[in-house]
């Protein structure tokens, strides 16, 4: 069972549930009140003779006063004073009948009071021994008396509050029950539609991840969670998001020990390991990190088809998962898998805006961005960047005897001859028509000039190409650098084409 199911079970045979020790005070003190509002009206409305007034009548006082200070303490006693208080009430009304010396009915009726109360609010088991006590005073009450069937009396009086008592505490036990699935229930959609709403905002998989895990670790009450989704080069899953930061970036192989994460993703199955330590199936690394206790691994799918994993980890034995749980952790699954699909849509769409479609090159937009950083970069470092304009010669008559096609054929051979021949640190985008645009970083006018020979030798098809190469001067912004090449390169075609000039 584990020790949380051990501890459940202790918790409901000798605990009180948990009420707000406040209410319980009030309640208590509105009984004795009415106790002693009973107690008093029956000795000013005609009453046996057998009532010992007096003392009857201190009975009301105690019990008003006890009410009366119940009332003023409440919310600053501990909840387990309240059963030393309703032992005292067990008391006062049995002091009560057996003063009335009619111990066979008058006042009899406040032990039922006691039984509801201790049921309602203490559970069965507590309310059970009130009800020993109950039993016991009114054996005493009894025994002092002169009753024809005593034992009938008993059973018919102490029976009652017994029956009573288990109703109340049954309807009580289902009002909390009831309340506790609302509660979680409403845990649950708070979660869903709160990642609903991140999940709406986040433009990367960071954030989209990020507020998956934070949303299962708050619905399942969990210690916390990870995301996992296959390596670029597909050897194993990689965490990309967890509730835990240091976690981000570990790595599970498919090939090795075994791990929940890989079999879930492999089979499309949710995994639940209720004692993590001794289930084979849960990394070691989680459980020697985290102290994890239980682990749910959950398959993100697309399509019925595995494209990550959610593993919640509780620090606290979990025997079974509830319903509620299942439900809303796998929801999330399906809102993380919801947000991979729009954040790899949104990726796409990025990279169509920043690509030119023919070359797969950087387009002008993303050319004019990254020029503006290298050119930030030059100048805090102090480091040299030279930037060419590059075209194709007479790339409009090719085009006009050959046909569009053949001509964006050649275009897409020229960008990958050419991006073959530049460095890695080297940037080549088109920036329109045949013009192709180079940033050569950490390159002086006279390195720069050589790398832009090679890329002209490397035009294919037998075709010529010009450039014009300039070297920022510490001053310029990206535009007037690049119109600086591109004045370099009309001086190139002025000068017959098939050259590189230095602007």
């Amino acid at each position: 069972m584990g020790k949380v199911g051990v501890a459940r079970r202790w918790r409901h045979a000798f605990a009180m549930p948990e009420e707000d020790p406040r209410t319980m005070a009030l309640a208590i003190a509105a009984l004795f009140a009415a106790g002693g509002a009973i107690g008093a009206i029956s000795l000013l409305l005609p009453h046996p003779a057998s009532f010992n007034e007096s003392a009857l009548w201190s009975n009301v006082a105690l019990s008003v006063a006890a009410s009366v200070a119940l009332a003023a303490l409440a919310g600053r006693l501990p909840p387990w004073s309240m059963q030393l208080v309703l032992a005292a009430g067990t008391l006062l009304i049995t002091r009560a009948i057996y003063l009335s010396g009619a111990n066979g009915g008058f006042y009899t009726f406040f032990y039922v009071w006691v039984g509801l109360y201790a049921f309602f609010f203490f559970g069965r088991t507590w309310g059970a021994a009130h009800i020993l006590l109950v039993g016991v005073s009114y054996a005493w009450v009894i025994g002092e008396g002169d009753l024809t069937s005593p034992v009938g009396r008993w059973l018919t009086v102490v029976g009652t509050i017994a029956i009573g008592g288990i109703f109340v505490e049954s309807l009580a036990a289902r009002v909390r029950a009831a309340a506790d699935e609302a509660e979680s229930r409403a845990r649950a959609l708070a979660a869903v539609d709160q990642v609903a709403h991140q999940l709406a905002r986040s433009s990367t998989p960071g954030e989209a991840a990020g507020s998956i895990c934070e949303a299962v670790t708050s619905a399942a009450q969990a210690g916390g969670a990870q995301l996992w989704q296959p390596s670029g080069d597909g050897t194993g899953l990689d965490c990309t998001a967890a509730t835990d930061a240091d976690v981000v970036g570990l790595k599970l192989m498919f090939v090795g020990p075994s791990s929940g994460a890989v079999t879930a993703f492999t089979t499309g199955e949710r995994i639940f390991a209720a004692s993590a330590p001794e289930d084979e199936r849960v990394s070691r690394r989680l459980v020697d990190r985290f102290g994890a206790a239980s682990v749910l691994f959950e398959p993100v799918l697309h399509e019925r088809t595995p494209v990550g994993v959610i593993s919640v980890y509780w620090q606290s034995p979990v025997a079974s998962l509830e319903e509620e749980v299942v439900q809303t952790v796998g929801l999330l699954a399906a809102e993380a898998s919801f947000a991979m699909e729009r954040v790899e849509l949104l990726e796409r769409l990025e990279r169509a805006a920043r690509t030119d479609d023919l070359t797969g090159l950087l387009n002008r937009r993303a050319w004019d961005e990254y020029l503006e950083r290298e050119i930030a970069r030059a100048r805090r470092l102090d480091s040299p960047l030279c930037v060419a304009m590059l075209d194709l010669d007479h790339f409009k008559g090719y085009n006009d005897r050959f046909g569009h096609q053949v001509g964006d054929r050649l275009l897409k051979q020229a960008a990958a001859k050419w991006q073959a021949e530049l460095r890695d640190t080297d940037l080549l985008a088109r920036y329109g028509g045949d013009e192709f645009a180079v940033a050569l970083v950490d390159c002086d006018l006279e390195e720069a000039t050589l790398l832009l020979e090679r890329l002209r030798a490397a035009t294919p098809e037998e075709e010529r190409s010009s450039a014009g190469v300039v070297s920022w001067d510490g001053q310029q912004d990206g535009a007037a650098l690049i119109a600086h090449a591109d004045r370099a390169l009309y001086a190139a075609k002025n000068a017959g084409r098939d050259r590189v000039v230095q602007g």
